[in-house]
């Protein structure tokens, strides 16, 4: 038997895996180019039940795959070889550990007779990433064994299956001894035998989540409140949140929902709090006896300001039973989230007035914006978030940048009941291209990403995976001329110290480089170019770059007129 010849060992112990793979449902596999991992690489070219994307760069890689469990839910499988090519995984390992992103990451390794002797390409691989994921299996060499055989295709389950079910990252290490490539007539055999194996249907096993019920001292606390508020911060897509709205139905409740959130649209909604929390003289009236807090920590300081100033008031939070959330430590009571929450039939005490006060107050912020955001040369980054929102399709996807852009979108635009995804797990900027490049991949819609100058060039290498965006992709990239999110920062006020080493100005030509890439490029100057040139742009299929050249003095005026925005009474 062909398999049996020692050339075709580690092909097919390959190829065992990654057919165990395609049969607990596992979709998308990203692979990076690479020697050692050449029979990972082999098998999954061999089975045409896997969607193939090959990224060059493995740490873009890693997040092109985090935005594609994004959208899908399901983990999404990254292949590299030895060395630092997995240590360029690393920033997305964290992000999706964080975040709550299924990812499986199959690494090449050299055998253990290489290690410890300084051998090319040759680190300690064992546990890499430490304790970010939820699983890790080193599977060791191959073996022709029927038992190591079957123990291979258990770890692939395990690898699934933890995680989906602890919503994180599922690390397994290959060690390959040559030869990698397989005898040809074996190769396509194992074509031919897979491609009867995925011409069947999976079997697919549905599950009955059911809902979670909370006893009387819990709704009790509920309905008692005069003044309950719900707080809603980024959440996965995947996170059943349509009970919030008959919770705040039934307890006459506002609803703060961030930017990322995904929690549905309703007339509890409150938009533009990012503004008018952020003064404090604007809390008199909206000081609550009962918060309810749900996904992770919000990102907008003026809401964690206001959270951590009532600490001394009833605050529950419900978490992900993976994840501890309370970066304000101002929760007094904690619920692990296993369900979606069941809604008794119930009635709180809340008065008309309790969220007539906070509609009031955000028809009156608003109306305030409105007058700030007006056209203007330089362009103020909140106009564009403004007008790029309005006109945005109907059918269409959100990626926001970490930075400003997370926070501009909640400040200046209508965002509720969009589709908004962001990366707030770890917060950095590191793959936001990438990402976005996923979500856009596996969605049959067009999709927007904002994002800062300084986030596009840190992940430029995205760039080279642009062929595979076929749905119009248009990355809004407001240029002001580097990090102006530090000006938010005290540090701000050292102008000596304050540019070369925060703000970094460059003077990298972004339609140069998208040039260089083959990559659509607009440049937008003018207040009165962004309407059109975005219309345009969103109808087009494929990734387009809309480069809108901004001024960091006046966007940041305009932030502080509206983060001083006060309510007249």
């Amino acid at each position: 038997m062909l398999e049996n010849e020692p050339q075709n060992s580690a092909f097919y112990w390959s190829t065992t895996f990654v057919r165990a793979l395609y049969e607990q449902g596992v979709v998308h596999v990203v692979i990076s180019p690479g020697s050692r991992s050449t029979s990972l690489t082999l098998a999954f070219s061999a089975h045409s039940g896997f969607e193939k994307h090959i990224a060059v760069d493995e740490r873009s890689a890693g997040f092109l795959a985090l935005g594609i469990a994004k959208s899908t839910g399901i983990p999404t499988v990254l292949v590299c070889t030895s060395g630092t090519a997995l240590a360029n995984y690393y920033p997305a390992v964290i992000e999706a550990a964080y975040s709550g992103i299924p990812l499986i990451i199959l690494s090449a390794d050299r055998p253990p007779h290489y290690q410890g002797l300084g051998a090319s390409q040759t680190i300690d691989q064992q546990k890499i990433f430490g304790n970010f994921p939820v699983f890790y299996h080193d599977v060791g060499e191959p073996d022709s064994s029927d038992r190591n055989h079957k123990r291979l295709g258990l770890a692939a389950t395990q690898a699934v299956q933890m995680s989906v079910e602890h919503s994180g990252v599922s690390h397994l290490n290959f060690p390959f001894s040559k030869p990698f490539e397989p005898d040809p007539n074996y190769l396509r055999q194992v074509e031919f035998e897979n491609e009867k194996r995925s011409r069947k249907p999976l079997p697919k096993y549905t599950y009955e989540t059911g809902t979670m019920k909370m006893g009387e001292t819990f709704w009790s606390d509920l309905i008692s409140a005069e003044k309950p508020l719900i707080v809603v911060g980024p959440t996965s897509k995947f996170d059943q949140l349509d009970f919030i709205t008959p919770l705040a139905r039934a307890l006459n409740a506002p609803v703060l929902a961030e930017p990322g959130s995904m929690a549905p649209s309703s007339r509890h909604t409150i938009q533009g709090f990012d503004g008018f929390l952020r003064n404090s003289d604007n809390w008199n009236n909206l000081e609550a006896d009962l918060i309810l807090r749900f996904g992770q920590q919000p990102v907008s300081k003026a809401l964690n300001n206001y959270l951590d100033k009532q600490s001394d008031k009833l605050q529950i939070s419900f978490m992900n039973p993976n994840q501890w959330i309370d970066g304000s430590l101002s929760s007094s009571k904690q619920v692990i989230l296993k369900a979606p929450l069941e809604i008794s039939d119930v009635s709180g005490v809340a008065g008309k007035n309790w969220l007539k006060t906070w509609k009031e107050t955000e028809k009156a912020f608003k109306i305030h914006r409105d007058d700030q955001l007006h056209p203007s040369t330089p362009i103020s980054d909140g106009y564009v978030f403004s007008k790029i929102l309005e006109t945005q399709p109907k059918k269409s996807f959100i990626m926001a940048s970490n930075s400003f852009p997370v926070r501009d979108i909640s400040l200046f635009g209508e965002f509720d009941g969009k589709e908004i995804y962001v990366n707030r797990g770890a917060a950095g900027i590191d793959g936001i291209t990438s990402t976005a490049i996923g979500l856009s991949v596996t969605q049959d819609k067009p999709g927007i990403l904002f994002t800062g100058d300084i986030a596009f060039l840190h992940d430029s290498n995205a760039l080279m995976l642009t062929k595979k965006v076929q749905h119009p992709l248009v990355v809004v990239v407001l240029n002001n001329g580097g990090g102006t999110i530090f000006r938010m920062l005290p540090v701000f006020q050292l102008k000596d110290k304050y540019s070369p080493y925060f703000e970094t100005p460059h003077n990298v030509k972004i339609a140069a480089l998208c040039r260089a890439h083959s990559v659509d490029h607009t440049l937008v100057s003018r207040p009165e170019q962004i309407i059109p040139t975005f219309e345009s742009l969103i109808t087009q299929k494929g990734f387009h770059v809309m480069e809108v050249m901004t001024g960091p003095d006046e966007s940041m005026r305009q932030r502080h007129d509206l983060w001083n925005f006060k309510v007249q009474n």
